[in-house]
C-alpha cells in the first residue's frame, strides 16, 4: 500500500504535544525525512497535505483527525482528550506576540518608497525616466462605468522632443 499524505500527518501527529498547522506538520515530517516516503512529484506538497487533511476532516465521517482553531490546526482524534481546554488560545497568543509585523499600514505611506523605486530603478523603467503622482481620490468624483476608477498612484514617462527648427 502506498504511503499517503494522511499517513505522513498521522505519523507526525503521533508524537506532537499540541495541535499543529499544516506547515508545522510538513516541517516536522521533513526533519524526520518522512517526505522521502511520499510518492509526490508536485512543487508544493505542503499545500497538498493541507488539502488532504481539510478534505478528510470535512468529508470523512471516520476520519482520524480533528481540526481546531483559526488558522486551522490538526490533531489525532484518538488523542483529543490530551488537549487542554485553552491550548488553542495560548498558542494563538504566543503566535501573535512573536509576529512583530505592523498590520495597520496605510497604503499611502508607501507611495514615496514606490515613487523612488520607479524613478531610480532603470531595470523597472526600461531606462526611461518615470515620474509618479499620488492621486487623492477622496477629492475626485466618480462619473460613469467607462471612466477611470480612482487610482492611488499613477506614473508617466517624460518624452523629450527635439526641435527640428
Amino acid at each position: 500500500m502506498n504511503y499517503t499524505f494522511l499517513d505522513f500527518a498521522k505519523e507526525v501527529l503521533r508524537d506532537a504535544e499540541q495541535p499543529l498547522k499544516y506547515q508545522q506538520i510538513w516541517d516536522i515530517g521533513c526533519q524526520k525525512t518522512l517526505n522521502e516516503k511520499l510518492n509526490s512529484k508536485g512543487k508544493t506538497p505542503w499545500n497538498t497535505l493541507s488539502s488532504k487533511l481539510s478534505t478528510d476532516v470535512r468529508e470523512n465521517d471516520n476520519t482520524e483527525f480533528i481540526r481546531t482553531g483559526r488558522p486551522y490546526r490538526f490533531f489525532l482524534k484518538s488523542r483529543e482528550s490530551e488537549i487542554p481546554d485553552n491550548v488553542i488560545e495560548k498558542i494563538e497568543a504566543i503566535d501573535s506576540r512573536s509576529s512583530s509585523v505592523q498590520s495597520s499600514w496605510h497604503e499611502r505611506l508607501l507611495h514615496p518608497l514606490v515613487s523612488y523605486f520607479v524613478y531610480s530603478n532603470p531595470t523597472f523603467s526600461y531606462g526611461k525616466e518615470i515620474v509618479t503622482k499620488t492621486i487623492f481620490h477622496e477629492k475626485s468624483k466618480k462619473r460613469g462605468y467607462s471612466e477611470w476608477s480612482h487610482p492611488d498612484l499613477v506614473g508617466f514617462s517624460r518624452i523629450i522632443l527635439s526641435s527640428c527648427f
